[in-house]
């Protein structure tokens, strides 16, 4: 079974976002605790992604914590964002969609 890295503390961003989603903590947390998977970031070197029970959360180990920073429906895909327009796999994305 995967393992998260480190202790989590979630960002002002990830309890933002947690709220405005509508996601359930207890969900979160029971990610956290026994996660489907754990795998490395492509986009974002250093971070990584959590998977389980609907969500996938993105977070960056330092030290002996796991900073929490985003969490969103794992597999959903929305429409590109503009931000997201500022990077190479956003426009390849918005130019072709996944595969």
């Amino acid at each position: 079974m995967p393992k998260t890295p480190g202790t989590p503390k979630p960002t002002a961003h990830f309890l933002r976002t947690l709220k405005d989603k509508g996601f359930d903590p207890a969900a979160v947390v029971a990610t956290l605790k026994n996660p489907t998977e754990v795998y490395p970031s492509r986009s974002h070197p250093g971070q990584f992604r959590v998977t389980g029970n609907g969500l996938c959360i993105v977070g960056k180990p330092e030290g002996d914590f796991f900073y929490l920073i985003t969490v969103y429906a794992d597999r959903v895909v929305t429409a590109v964002r503009s931000d997201q327009m500022n990077t190479p796999e956003g426009r390849r994305f918005a130019q072709i969609g996944r595969q």
